[in-house]
């Protein structure tokens, strides 16, 4: 599932199913205004795909589709709430073992929003026809949304500045009842939440937080299943800087993080650790330093294996890099080096930012490609890619005997994402990398109208209109990493995609 293509505000985007082989044999095709898509593969050969559309001085306008295994329609449905509510967002979709739909976010209904603020819950059946919804009256957010194995029961995390650092764990029965609501105590300092369950139903809340005014880390709480009490909360990799990449949690329970430190030297270093679930500890650590390794790690890829996946980029230079894969054992041992895509001799930077194994444990990633001018900071060429690595000489997984990965040479390369023409070659962006502050100069108010904010992956991070021939945008919030802004005209339809780097 990927960004296919982009006309002024209008995005595509596309589901495709490859053969194992690669290549490609069906697509779907679904398209929105400032549009994102997320997919959810249920338990009996259905696909459910959320469209999020956010049309300029409109209500946003959010869709669900229910695909059979060669991508065919089989039901869809427009997310709505009775007496004219309007959906800000859905923040949550998860499929229970029955392929029952749940989503959670927030909205309002008409009138004043501090006076008709509103989070809700909902379930569809596997047919997408509606089966109950829960309102909450008040000014909250519904942020995360997790299905208990075994129980069906729902626990919606309820995660608000009114009462922040609290979170609010809501539990409801498969039926929509309102079963009890339990407070949770959070570090302070956090400044994110994430959350993920494991197979018994415990459920883990972690995150980033300050400490004092120069120090970061990582907290872990898990809370019981049987009680929503802590467990126990933890703080981890403490460092002038941190970038949280990932938390994986393999069918065991056994726990593994992926974090960037950012040292006082100016250095940085990944860092991929194992957490004993029931106490907390740290089990094994493997760091890889960016002045040795110059590896940014994005995804690790856990399954019930006794090995697990590190994918992410290698640097050569500040802007050019290329694929990484590494395959490290549970117990703590690195078994490949790195290798994966690589244009960096064209002048493009290959990033893989996902991947899942097969049924005979072989990697499969996805990632993109892009050229970028390390004088003017331009991006022209773009492309979705999807990589499965070979069993190599007999070995289990993918190495090819002398420690390292290869790709598949069948492996399917996907057509160019679409760029409209160039706006005027002098824009430019600085300082870059930005720490507080980016600004873009040189801007022809005839022929740019609209700045937008991008992750690697596709994700909205911010949009502002442009009404001078410079912009000034706030990036203190952002974490350390490479976005992609993209610079638009409604009047002339072209477009311009630069690249930048936030480093604290």
């Amino acid at each position: 599932n990927y960004q296919w293509s982009s006309t002024d505000e209008i995005y595509t985007w596309k589901v495709s199913k490859s053969h194992i082989n690669g290549t490609e044999q069906r697509n779907f095709f679904v398209s929105g205004t400032w549009a994102s898509v997320e997919v959810r593969v249920g338990k009996y050969n259905a696909l459910y795909v959320l469209l999020r559309s956010f049309p300029l001085n409109e209500n946003a306008f959010f869709k669900i589709y229910k695909l059979d295994t060669n991508l065919v329609v089989k039901a869809q449905r427009q997310i709505s709430v009775p007496n004219n509510f309007s959906i800000y967002n859905i923040n949550a979709i998860e499929l229970d073992a029955g392929d029952n739909v749940f989503l959670t976010g927030d909205g309002q209904y008409p009138g004043e929003p501090e006076t008709a603020a509103a989070s809700f819950v909902m379930k569809l059946d596997k047919n997408l026809s509606y089966k109950w919804r829960s309102m909450e009256n008040r000014q909250t957010s519904y942020a995360r949304l997790h299905i208990e194995p075994y129980t069906g029961k729902v626990l919606v995390i309820e995660d608000h500045s009114s009462f922040f650092p609290q979170v609010k764990i809501r539990k409801y029965s498969s039926t929509g009842i309102l079963q009890n609501v339990r407070v949770v105590e959070t570090d302070a300092g956090r400044f994110n939440l994430l959350s993920k369950m494991d197979e018994e139903g415990n459920l883990f809340l972690y995150g980033g937080k300050t400490i004092g005014d120069t120090v970061q880390a990582m907290f872990l709480t898990k809370l019981s299943r049987q009680h929503g009490t802590a467990v126990y909360n933890k703080t981890y990799f403490t460092a002038p800087g941190i970038q949280l990449n990932d938390v994986a949690i393999d069918n065991d329970g056994r726990i593994f993080t992926a974090v960037t430190q950012y040292r006082s030297d100016g250095d940085q270093q990944c860092v991929i650790s194992r957490i004993n679930p029931y106490g907390g500890t740290i089990q094994w650590s493997r760091q890889y330093l960016y002045s040795n390794d110059s590896c940014a790690i994005t995804k690790l890829v856990v399954n019930d294996d006794e090995r697990f996946y590190v994918i992410g980029e290698k640097r050569n230079s500040s802007f050019l890099s290329k694929g990484m894969v590494m395959r490290i054992k549970k117990n703590g041992q690195q078994e490949t080096g790195y290798n994966g895509p690589d244009s960096v001799g064209q002048q493009r930077s290959h990033v893989l930012i996902d991947g899942i194994t097969d049924r005979n444990g072989q990697l499969i990633t996805i990632g993109n490609t892009n050229d970028f001018d390390p004088y003017t900071f331009n991006s022209t060429y773009f492309r979705a890619f999807a990589v499965r690595f070979g069993q190599g000489n007999g070995h289990h997984g993918c190495e090819d005997g002398k420690g390292n990965f290869s790709a598949e040479p069948e492996a399917a390369i996907d057509e160019d994402l679409k760029e409209e023409d160039m706006l005027l070659p002098k824009i430019t962006v600085y300082p870059n990398p930005a720490q507080h502050e980016l600004i873009v100069s040189n801007i022809s108010k005839e022929e740019a109208d609209q700045l937008t904010i991008y992750t690697l992956q596709g994700a909205l991070i911010m949009k502002q209109s442009v009404n001078s021939n410079s912009a000034r945008i706030d990036v203190s919030n952002l974490s350390n990493g490479v976005y992609l802004i993209v610079i638009r005209s409604s009047i002339t339809k072209k477009q311009r995609t630069l690249r930048f780097v936030v480093e604290k």
